[in-house]
């Protein structure tokens, strides 16, 4: 009798040590302090301890929220706005600038006339102008034209009137003996604007004194410049200056 007591008061033990963690069938062998046979109880105890390993392997919620927070670095680092390197400052001597445009530039001669500081500009903006119509011009005001123009031109290009590089390059020889011509890009919103950009881009190759203002990289990093592509935003507006203050240069002293 004495062995049978030893034995029923080890399983009794060992069913508080390992049912402390799992309350699930220890409680039951408790009531049934009297009967020896409790020995039993024991052999479900190894499958409570089986049951919680499995769940807490899925309770490490950390892991989801580390791949939720990875992606964000990518999303605040955007590449840069590329711009136009800046040109040499030119040598002392006349300080005055012609801007010739179409309907593009209209809006913005007070920010571009603000932003060209210490030049003398001298603005000729019209809408829908072309550019044979823009060549037109600089031979009729040669004489207003001094050391640096600006053009803006090709947004209303028809294919009919020619080439447009070949139209850059009747306005460069119209331009001879300029210190500095900026030919800006436009806004590539047809497929033709790419041929006219890709046309002013290898100008600058040919024309040493050509500097290109990449209007239309601005524009297509920025769209709330020109909500149809064309005609400026104040932001826009504000932009165009800068650039065409980038390209010309400080003023000559």
């Amino acid at each position: 009798m004495s062995t049978r007591r030893a034995l029923a008061l080890g399983a009794i033990l060992a069913v508080v040590a390992c049912g402390s963690s799992p309350p699930v069938a220890a409680p039951t062998p408790a009531p049934t302090s009297a009967s020896p046979t409790a020995s039993p109880t024991a052999s479900p105890t190894p499958s409570p301890t089986v049951s919680p390993t499995p769940r807490q392997t899925r309770s490490p919620a950390p892991s989801p929220t580390a791949t939720r927070t990875s992606p964000r670095p990518h999303r605040t680092s955007p590449a840069p706005v590329p711009t136009s390197p800046k040109p040499r400052p030119l040598p002392p001597g006349a300080n005055s600038v012609f801007v010739l445009g179409d309907s593009a530039l209209i809006s913005a001669e007070p920010y571009v006339r603000s932003a060209l500081n210490g030049w003398v500009v001298t603005y000729d903006a019209v809408g829908s102008r072309r550019l044979p119509q823009g060549i037109d011009v600089l031979r009729a005001r040669r004489s207003e034209i001094g050391r640096v123009v600006v053009i803006q031109q090709g947004n209303n290009y028809i294919a009919a009137e020619g080439s447009f590089a070949s139209q850059i390059d009747e306005a460069m020889r119209v331009l001879k003996g300029t210190s500095r011509v900026v030919w800006l890009t436009v806004a590539e919103k047809w497929p033709s604007r790419v041929v006219i950009n890709n046309a002013i881009r290898a100008a600058a190759s040919r024309w040493p004194t050509i500097v290109v203002g990449d209007w239309a990289r601005l524009i297509a990093a920025h769209p709330e410049y020109a909500g149809d592509q064309l005609h400026l935003s104040p932001s826009g507006r504000a932009a165009m200056a800068r650039l065409i203050d980038q390209c010309v240069g400080p003023a000559p002293r």
